[in-house]
């Protein structure tokens, strides 16, 4: 059985957590602070401190969130309770961190701030050269103070959408069809075109999970112009990743997607995270009558992949993994 012993660091505010033969060390701040791997026993806690902020992540969404960085899911506990969780995935060297919640009453206490020191450090052995999130407004300034850029706005659209009389699939030289496990080469590549790092296995585990649940669009030369996923969220299906060569594509897609959710007659709730640099994705949300929210702000630390297409994002997968 394996032994805890804690260790208090007085010197530092630094917190991590490292195994040593057949203890697991807690590095403690003088704040009593513990940063701990998140497992899936915490996600019942998790989705408290989640479903305070009126966020869209399922149990289903941790869970895939463990499973593709066990290694990079964290918690905070202040007094023995749960007071933060982040997670960090590693795809190509680029570190996306998420889920960064810190507990309403624990905030400005340096609970962020630990579980963030501890998400760089796994980003340091894991040798990333560029690290990405999604910033709320209240932590664009601790953000800053680490060593994060502002980069564009990121927005959030919710809200309800009705059938329309549209053909979905119909364009210009373009075929919508239900996506399949055997699309993944060709998604998995567009989407590294756009952002510039290979994702492949989230993008594996969204469509594995959810079959059917998203659609392809390929130009008559049987070019891959486009996809988009979409899942059952807490309180909206969430529209994402939708990646895009042009606003055709997109069109197409989100017409799509729409008119397979919505019911005969009926109407759907939705939810998006779209960036804000991107003009097309913000028309097509006003042509279905929903409203958006530049709520956060991307940011980036280290070297920006000159080659990402980032015009060609028009939804991220959510605004936990960018």
């Amino acid at each position: 059985m394996q032994s805890t012993l804690v260790v208090k660091d007085k010197g530092t505010s630094q917190n991590y957590l490292a195994e040593v033969g057949d203890y697991c060390i807690i590095w403690q701040s003088r704040m009593n602070i513990e940063v701990q791997s998140l497992t899936s026993e915490d996600i019942p806690s998790a989705m408290e401190l989640k479903n305070a902020l009126g966020w869209n992540q399922t149990p289903e969404d941790w869970r895939r969130f463990l499973l593709l960085s066990p290694e990079g899911s964290f918690k905070a506990l202040q007094g023995g309770q749960l007071a933060a969780t982040a997670i960090a995935y590693v795809f190509d060297r680029v570190c996306w961190i998420g889920m960064v919640i810190v507990k309403e009453g624990c905030r400005h206490q340096g609970v962020g701030r630990q579980i963030m020191t501890r998400c760089l450090q796994y980003c340091a052995e894991k040798d990333c050269n560029l690290i990405v999130l999604d910033a709320t407004r209240e932590a664009v300034s601790l953000y800053g103070h680490m060593g994060f850029r502002p980069e564009f706005l990121v927005g959030t659209v919710r809200g309800k959408v009705k059938r329309q009389n549209i053909e979905p699939g119909k364009g210009a030289d373009l075929e919508v069809r239900r996506i399949d496990l055997k699309d993944l080469d060709a998604i998995v590549s567009l989407e590294a075109c756009a952002l510039g790092a290979v994702r492949e296995a989230l993008l594996y585990h969204l469509v594995k999970q959810y079959p059917g649940r998203g659609f392809v669009c390929y130009k008559a030369d049987r070019q891959l112009a486009g996809f988009v996923l979409h899942r059952p969220g807490f309180h909206s299906h969430q529209v994402g990743p939708m990646i895009a060569r042009d606003d055709e594509t997109a069109e197409c897609l989100l017409s799509a997607t729409f008119s397979d959710l919505c019911p005969a007659g009926g109407e759907v709730s939705v939810a998006l995270t779209i960036p804000m640099n991107n003009s097309g994705i913000q028309q097509l949300i006003r042509d279905w009558s929903l409203r958006v929210e530049p709520r956060l702000t991307r940011m980036t630390r280290g070297r920006k992949r000159l080659h990402a297409r980032e015009d060609m994002v028009y939804a991220l997968s959510g605004p936990e993994k960018g």
